[in-house]
């Protein structure tokens, strides 16, 4: 039997275990989040109706995927909204937003080395890449870019707790950073959790996820703005821990914490 993955963490908010040894390339101060060139335009349309549907067959035979609860997307129509998600996996990480809030249009705030790939850079921003600025000169840009799209009644997603854990069955520590964009933008969100479950069929050694869709949450506006923004925040979190403590934690992967981080470093590296 195979020996099961272990990862040795130190810090549950800042440990990475993503693996994807890219080389970030610094993004420009004024990185064109929104183009306005037709032909660029047409070829995203024409790739997203090409890509969506591959998508949706991977997240259904690779990941065994359903969606529980998308009916509360309803209730949000014609404006834009925030989705927020725990962050488990890479592939189906960057894939599932796309699929929950069909047919409105999706970007994902990612890290600046999903667009650091020569060759794929264009293809990775057609498909909804968002990356955040790598410079404090460049965030002014980042947020005008969010406000115009969620004006254009597109979808943000955000995974709030910032890096990967694969196969993680409870929801990190985050803070408040990413719910100003929500309050700023007076604008609803949503969580979304996903759940690993084990396989019914034995040699399918990968868990099955579930897809849990929570809200709409708005912000309060009889609470001043940090207030709102804790608020928003600690909804999203508490809906989110909800559904991970209802389901059954089935622990494909195994994490052990360490109180020493040269420790933790040098354990992964042997697992590896």
């Amino acid at each position: 039997m195979k020996k099961q993955k272990v990862y040795y963490y130190h810090d549950m908010k800042n440990d990475d275990f993503a693996t994807t040894n890219i080389e970030t390339v610094k993004l420009p101060d004024d990185y064109k989040y929104i183009k306005r060139n037709f032909l660029y335009n047409f070829v995203k349309i024409c790739l997203r109706l090409v890509v969506y549907p591959i998508i949706y067959l991977i997240l259904k035979i690779g990941y065994g995927i359903s969606f529980k609860n998308r009916r509360v997307l309803r209730k949000v129509k014609n404006q834009g909204y925030f989705l927020y998600g725990n962050h488990t996996n890479y592939m189906m990480d960057a894939y599932n937003p796309h699929i929950i809030p069909l047919p409105l249009q999706a970007e994902v705030v990612v890290n600046p080395d999903a667009v650091s790939i020569k060759g794929i850079k264009v293809i990775v921003e057609m498909l909804g890449a968002f990356p955040v600025p790598t410079s404090m000169k460049g965030m002014k840009n980042f947020c005008d870019s969010i406000e115009i799209l969620i004006k254009k009644k597109h979808v943000i997603t955000i995974y709030p707790e910032a890096h990967i854990w694969p196969c993680y069955t409870d929801i990190r520590p985050f803070g408040t950073e990413s719910f100003h964009y929500p309050v700023n933008t007076n604008s609803p969100c949503f969580a979304f959790t996903n759940i690993y479950k084990k396989r019914i069929i034995p040699f399918i050694k990968y868990p099955k996820v579930v897809t849990y869709i929570d809200g709409p949450f708005y912000p309060d506006l009889n609470l001043g703005k940090k207030e709102r923004i804790n608020k928003l925040r600690d909804e999203v979190y508490n809906a989110m821990k909800k559904r991970v403590d209802e389901n059954p934690k089935y622990e494909y992967r195994k994490y052990v914490y360490v109180e020493d981080p040269s420790m933790s470093n040098a354990k992964n590296k042997a697992e590896k």
